[in-house]
């Protein structure tokens, strides 16, 4: 194995991912792992790898790309961040995050990829109809660092949704959050995690316009003003609204009479 960190991170590599080559494996140990890890999947637990990567690279120099790739620069800031792409549930939706051009980049010396993720298999290609020289020149726009970062509270609220039935269906969910989480901060000048995740958790859950409701409009600007040491965010401030409240305002919005309770 080798463990896969930027350079940045030094000996602080906990939360860094290893590369085993499976190949060096002998055949029966190779043969076992992988029936290990497929009846992982199957049944929908936690797995001993969070992608299979195919390539004719050596573990080496796949593992030097792999560490390039995990730095992500943001503009305004001293220190970079580690990029996770290495998740299974983030690596799926980096097809649409990235574009071809910006897959084959991140993919480099990597053919394949086998994600699995929702009880199933899936498999990212290696963009075929990209130039060597796109992919030389390519690099992450601010849209593409700012897509990126929403990725945190993005993933946090899928997680809180109902289990997904199959990786398409997870990565729908997740293009569907992002845009919500990309309304709450724009629209509505919202910038931390959790309340961005609450946001779209309600907007997903209950209805895309619900913060339009005039009861939710005083809690939004108090949320926009409000600093991370006041405790007193969209997260906090929903938080004291009872189940009612959402029905009525849930009702209000589609003009329909309350019926049943629920709860966001």
């Amino acid at each position: 194995t080798t463990v896969v960190a930027p350079s940045f991170l030094e000996d602080d590599t906990d939360r860094s991912p290893a590369l085993v080559d499976l190949p060096a494996l002998p055949d029966d140990e190779r043969a076992e792992w992988c029936d290990h890890l497929h009846h992982e999947v199957m049944s929908v637990r936690d797995t001993r790898a969070s992608l299979l990567l195919a390539t004719e690279s050596s573990a080496t120099s796949l593992a030097a790309h792999l560490a390039r790739r995990m730095v992500i620069r943001v503009p305004g800031q001293d220190h970079p961040l580690q990029w996770r792409f290495f998740d299974p549930g983030t690596c799926l939706q980096m097809p649409r995050l990235l574009g071809p051009t910006g897959l084959a980049w991140l993919m480099g010396p990597v053919k394949d990829i086998m994600v699995p993720w929702a009880g199933e298999w899936s498999r990212i290609e290696q963009p075929q109809d990209v130039s060597p020289e796109a992919v030389h020149d390519f690099k992450l726009s601010q849209e593409h660092i700012a897509a990126l970062l929403r990725l945190a509270a993005v993933n946090r609220a899928a997680m809180a949704c109902p289990a997904p039935e199959g990786a398409q269906a997870w990565t729908d969910q997740c293009a569907a959050l992002d845009q919500h989480v990309l309304k709450a901060q724009t629209q509505y000048g919202l910038n931390m995690r959790d309340d961005l995740v609450a946001f779209a958790l309600h907007a997903h859950t209950l209805h895309p316009d619900i913060h339009r409701h005039p009861h939710l409009q005083p809690l939004l600007l108090a949320a926009r003003e409000a600093k991370p040491e006041d405790a007193t965010g969209y997260q906090e401030l929903t938080g004291t609204l009872l189940p009612e409240d959402w029905q009525r305002m849930l009702c209000d919005i589609q003009n329909i009479e309350p019926q049943d309770t629920l709860s966001p």
